[in-house]
């Protein structure tokens, strides 16, 4: 015969399984009709963040629609992509309230969800809005900024917005719109390129600061200043070939520094492709754009670093994906075909931005001493 106590220990653990069960249908309940809602199903009912979301991705649309050459290649067609956005209370916040799913309809099933209407505008005939996608949104109640969502067999970005935080504040290439062209086209564009898949990522590990270095630094980074909106190829093609010889001086007598050129290829051209939508559309990003939202100099970045040892750190990476773009604008003007040269083989050449320059205009290799005062001298 089970005894007294057992019988009242099974009771009181039925009551602790009732009690927990409650709990979390309590929490579900909450979560699903207190902070997960819709948006409404016509566009004209939308609240004003989602409104301005909206008017900037048919914005950016419009113009892949128009001239996809123009932008990237007549093959990368962002407006057709599909894409998650992601209502949140603030881009690092874990709270989220819905998810619009753009593009998609093609590759997931969305007949659960809430068609949003935008009458007359063809650019977005294809937008979803859902409280869920099952497992896969369960990691957006991480305070995370963006992720990789799977979506059938393809992956796609899925990016948190919040009010008051679409124009990436001091950071105009962190507003939305910017932000989620320069992340979808890694993930959209680049995923056989393997031009960041070493050991380092493409990172610059103990970056040489000496004084031989950071002149040549400077030189190179002259350089790029004088290409700066010059589109005439009689006048890029000597400056370009000065750059291709401090490069190789450079990579010559600091090996490590190559890692430059992954991160060109696979950064810069992001870059590069944010200018050139800013460019059409008229938006905020041009050459290393500053907090105040002007453009800079190369050099003047490079003055601004070695002021501060803690910033050398941006020598490492991120400086790169500026000097990426440049060349990538540089590339447009000598050697048009060099973005399908990056693509790998046998659709490209794997020709990074720096390779595709030197087949464009011939590989001076590593000048001489003499020949390299002269250059720098040039630049002075």
């Amino acid at each position: 015969m089970m005894s007294k106590s057992r019988k009242r220990s099974g009771r009181t653990w039925r009551i602790v399984a009732v009690s927990v069960i409650l709990v979390l249908g309590a929490a579900a309940g909450f979560v699903w009709f207190g902070i997960k809602s819709l948006p409404p199903a016509s566009a004209a009912e939308l609240d004003a963040t989602d409104r301005e979301v909206f008017e900037s991705l048919t914005e950016q649309y419009r113009a892949f629609a128009d001239n996809p050459a123009d932008l990237w290649t007549v093959d990368y067609r962002y407006d057709t992509e599909p894409l998650i956005l992601i209502r949140a209370d603030s881009t690092k916040s874990s709270i989220w309230h819905y998810v619009y799913v753009i593009n998609a309809s093609a590759i997931t099933d969305v007949s659960g969800m809430q068609k949003i209407d935008f009458p007359g505008n063809p650019l977005l005939d294809d937008v979803y809005a859902t409280k869920t996608l099952g497992a896969a949104s369960l990691e957006y109640w991480q305070p995370l900024t963006f992720t990789t969502t799977t979506l059938g067999d393809t992956p796609v970005l899925a990016m948190k917005y919040a009010p008051g935080e679409l124009d990436g504040g001091a950071d105009k290439t962190l507003a939305l719109p910017t932000f989620a062209l320069h992340e979808a086209f890694h993930i959209n564009a680049q995923q056989e390129w393997t031009y960041d898949r070493g050991e380092n990522v493409a990172r610059i590990l103990d970056f040489p600061s000496d004084k031989a270095q950071m002149d040549l630094l400077r030189t190179e980074f002259s350089i790029l200043d004088a290409l700066t909106g010059t589109t005439d190829p009689d006048v890029v093609r000597p400056i370009a070939r000065d750059l291709l010889a401090v490069r190789a001086a450079r990579y010559e007598r600091w090996p490590a520094l190559r890692e430059q050129d992954n991160t060109e290829a696979i950064e810069g051209t992001a870059q590069y492709l944010e200018r050139r939508v800013s460019e059409v559309t008229g938006g905020p990003i041009g050459i290393l754009t500053s907090a105040a939202g002007t453009p800079a100099t190369f050099t003047d970045v490079l003055s601004w670093i070695e002021e501060d040892p803690s910033r050398r750190v941006l020598l490492e990476r991120p400086v790169y994906y500026e000097t990426g773009a440049q060349l990538g604008s540089a590339l447009d003007v000598v050697a048009p075909g060099w973005k399908t040269d990056i693509e790998p083989l046998p659709v490209g050449k794997r020709h990074t931005p720096h390779a595709a320059l030197k087949a464009a205009l011939g590989d001076p290799g590593s000048p001489s001493e003499a020949q390299l005062a002269e250059i720098q001298a040039r630049y002075r």
